[in-house]
């Protein structure tokens, strides 16, 4: 090949190349961690492949900025002091662009200090206790609905029932960051009462019951993660007790409750922002809906769309910045107002999310249906034959 012909090629493979997602560029790499194991395993990985589904479709379109997208997700096993090792490590060592924030509130806040020290603005899938930004921080923003607008949805619809007796058990860890503290001011406002409020322990789960029992309580509401919702709704059957109302958490709105419970699931309650039942309300919801398909083979838990839509509104808060400079990105990320496919993005000063309104979904024959708000609603709320009124 002579001189010039050599030349040639050189030049239409540096062009060519350097236009490939192959990338001629260093990538933009953002760092988490998140539960691959331990207690909320089942949560933390479908957060994390919702999150790995989003980093591979943005860099098939050309990632960020032309920059490829580089996702590492450690493993914290739900520990908050590993978790907030992982993050030392990762804010203090300078390869990391920006991080996600973990799995469970708990874990969540203890990594908080080391957002703010090290000034990363962090996008948080799966928080939702408001107490994490009680201290005002800078560089938490939510994905999720906060708590207590969960507690005032719930409160709203068991208004509407006739039930006025409600019985809580709550999560130690949830507890202490205030869980679940809206449900007073709500039950005095609708003129519901509070006759049983304990500690979720599963050690002494029957106990709790018969206590929650003996009040006279018409609802149980759980305040709990997924072991505790379906360890409780069991306890229930073996006891022979159905309250009318049913509720839990978080562990009641993912399919796995149903696969847990067969029949048992049936009648229950719970809070989310999304589920592929109502993925066509929203845009992009289909698309995603169909990519974790055909990734996964399997629908995707309200964790996996939590994850993806963090993706989502990070990366359109770099592309408004125009820069990977966190101190840009952190003012976009306060001031964006904007539809992923789980529904609207926009926080208050703190970076509370304010933009979403919260769905109670019920179990009914196998399948959960939208019971309330109203509009969004596919289904009507239904009672066990076999409560007392």
């Amino acid at each position: 090949m002579c001189l010039r012909k050599r030349l040639a090629y050189f030049v239409f493979a540096l062009v060519f190349f350097s236009a490939q997602p192959g990338w001629a560029t260093d990538p933009i790499r953002i760092g988490m961690s998140i539960s691959l194991s331990g207690h909320y395993a089942s949560f933390g990985a479908t957060g994390a492949d919702g999150l790995r589904l989003w980093a591979k479709e943005w860099n098939a379109k050309g990632g960020i900025l032309g920059r490829p997208i580089e996702l590492v997700i450690h493993d914290d096993g739900g520990n908050p002091e590993k978790a907030i090792e992982i993050y030392r490590e990762m804010l203090s060592s300078g390869r990391f662009d920006f991080v996600f924030g973990p799995y469970s509130s708990p874990v969540s806040k203890a990594v908080v200090p080391l957002l703010e020290e090290y000034r990363y603005p962090a996008v948080m899938p799966m928080t939702t206790v408001e107490s994490i930004w009680d201290a005002s921080p800078k560089y938490v923003f939510g994905v999720m609905t906060p708590e207590r607008r969960w507690t005032k949805a719930l409160l709203t619809l068991i208004a509407t029932t006739g039930v006025d007796r409600l019985a809580i058990l709550v999560d130690k860890g949830l507890l202490e960051l205030g869980s679940p503290k809206e449900a007073r001011k709500w039950a005095d406002r609708f003129g519901l009462e509070i006759v049983f409020l304990d500690l979720l322990d599963q050690a002494k789960l029957a106990d709790r019951l018969r206590g929650a029992r003996e009040a006279n309580a018409q609802a149980l509401i759980v305040w709990g993660y997924f072991d505790d919702a379906v360890a409780v709704r069991r306890a229930l059957a073996d006891m022979g007790w159905t309250p009318r109302i049913f509720f839990s958490q978080v562990g009641s709105t993912t399919a796995e409750y149903g696969k847990a419970l067969g029949d048992l699931a049936n009648y229950s309650l719970g809070c989310g922002i999304w589920d592929p039942e109502i993925a066509r309300l929203f845009p992009g919801g289909v698309q995603f809906l169909e990519a974790f398909r055909q990734e996964y083979h399997r629908d995707p838990g309200h964790h996996a769309a939590y994850g993806y839509a963090a993706g989502v509104i990070l990366a359109e808060a770099i592309s408004r910045a125009g820069s990977v400079d966190r101190e840009k990105v952190r003012e976009m990320l306060s001031n964006l107002d904007m539809v992923t496919p789980i529904g609207r993005y926009g926080v208050d000063e703190k970076g509370v999310q304010i933009r979403q309104r919260p769905m109670i979904f019920q179990w009914q024959n196998g399948r959960k249906r939208v019971v309330w708000p109203e509009p969004l609603s596919n289904a009507s709320l239904q009672f066990p034959p076999e409560a007392q009124p």
